[in-house]
């Protein structure tokens, strides 16, 4: 067995055996150092992972060191991995964790991470410009966000996750990650508007 991190950046398996099993099966497997079975959940989360931390820190290089941080230290805590909780939810509650880390040692240092520009190429430049506009003071507003606020936004529009795996990742009652979605969207609505005037 190697003891070795495994690559996180890798091709896809010329077989799709470990691509057909789930994400509780492929971390078990890991969990006994089934390096190709961790490295198939990374092909299946990363772009996930990223999209998220890139989201909460408005960065993408910080949201792509935070998702391999993360893969890191589950593959490194992997025998303490128990199924009794999906994947989708230890993964998240990870992430969290080190975007919470990673944005508050940034407010500490006072420094703040550059919005990405959003676009479509596929239309005109006059409505690929609109829609970057509104996407950068979407991103804006959402950077601004106090962070309990700002990651029940994310893992329920950006990742599709329900409240009740909201409430698991976040160690919070359904009710209020419900307030927190309703308080964020509504903070999110008015800094925007805020913006057109």
């Amino acid at each position: 067995m190697s003891h070795r991190d495994p690559k996180l950046f890798v091709a896809p398996p010329p077989d799709g055996t470990a691509e057909e099993r789930s994400d509780a099966e492929l971390m078990l497997l890991a969990s006994a150092g089934a390096e190709d079975a961790f490295e198939a959940l990374v092909r299946r989360h990363l772009a996930r992972v990223q999209r998220f931390a890139t989201k909460y820190l408005g960065a993408p290089a910080a949201g792509a060191e935070v998702a391999q941080e993360a893969f890191l230290k589950i593959w490194h805590a992997r025998r303490d991995f128990r199924p009794a909780r999906p994947f989708s939810v230890y993964l998240f509650t990870v992430v969290r964790n080190h975007c919470r880390n990673r944005y508050r040692d940034s407010q500490r240092a006072s420094h703040r991470h550059a919005l990405p520009d959003g676009g479509d190429a596929s239309r005109s430049p006059l409505d690929a410009l609109l829609e970057a506009e509104r996407h950068r003071r979407t991103l804006a507003a959402l950077h601004e966000l106090p962070p309990k606020l700002k990651e029940a936004v994310l893992l329920r529009f950006d990742q599709g996750l329900d409240y009740p795996e909201i409430a698991r990742i976040l160690d919070a009652p359904v009710s209020t990650i419900r307030s927190r979605v309703f308080l964020g969207i509504r903070q999110l609505r008015a800094r925007t508007q805020e913006d057109e005037e």
